[in-house]
């Protein structure tokens, strides 16, 4: 095992304020960030902190640690992803109750959108937009940047490393993550234990 997300949810009673409720999700991302390099590399969380710059980056003692993170959240729903490879890209999508796809779908390339219409219901895992876009998502971060417009991005035609989807069909969620190399990884959700997940392969050869 390479890789450790963990994901949680903010309790129904947290803060409706837009502001509050986005430094709650930030708070609580790092949280996880930090809980799941102690796992990672057995040592107690004391050792570790977060460079907050972007994309931010795990610290242990004050120095970067050997670790690729991303975080993401979705919802009430966050989820940090810490791993031996770096970089790491991770994106998740509450589909269920996601925004309007109409608007986001004129970010995906020409290629992308037709690639997508063509494909037969089932073909993806989940919904088949959101499986595009979470990856998209995810390849901007492994990338270090945001993105707003298919130029900042690589298309998903394009990938030359590893790339993964995590369907969480209990919770409604749909998990990308990309890295350097193939990764084994366990999920912890909450205060549960942490267990082997079967990641799913992007299929960069598709057209």
């Amino acid at each position: 095992m390479n890789t450790l997300i963990l994901l949680d949810r903010l309790p129904d009673t947290a803060a409706q304020d837009s502001l509050a409720r986005r430094q709650a999700l930030t708070a609580l991302g790092q949280q996880l960030a930090l809980q799941a390099a102690s796992q990672l590399m057995a040592l107690p969380v004391r050792h570790f902190a977060i460079d907050s710059d972007k994309p931010a980056c795990l610290l242990l003692e004050g120095a970067p640690a050997p670790l690729g993170l991303s975080i993401s959240h979705s919802g009430p729903w966050v989820a940090a992803a810490v791993s031996a490879c770096r970089p790491l890209g991770l994106d998740m999508e509450q589909t269920a109750h996601a925004g309007d796809a109409d608007e986001l779908a004129e970010l995906l390339t020409p290629d992308e959108a037709a690639w997508l219409a063509a494909q037969p219901d089932g073909s993806l895992p989940g919904d088949p937009f959101w499986t595009v876009w979470t990856l998209k998502e995810a390849l901007g971060k492994y990338h270090g940047r945001r993105w707003e417009t298919p130029q900042q991005t690589r298309s998903i035609h394009q990938l030359d490393h590893y790339a993964a989807h995590l369907v969480l069909p209990d919770c409604g969620l749909l998990l990308a993550i990309t890295a350097p190399a193939p990764l084994e990884a366990k999920l912890q959700c909450g205060s549960g234990k942490a267990a082997h997940v079967s990641l799913m392969p992007w299929l960069t050869t598709s057209k």
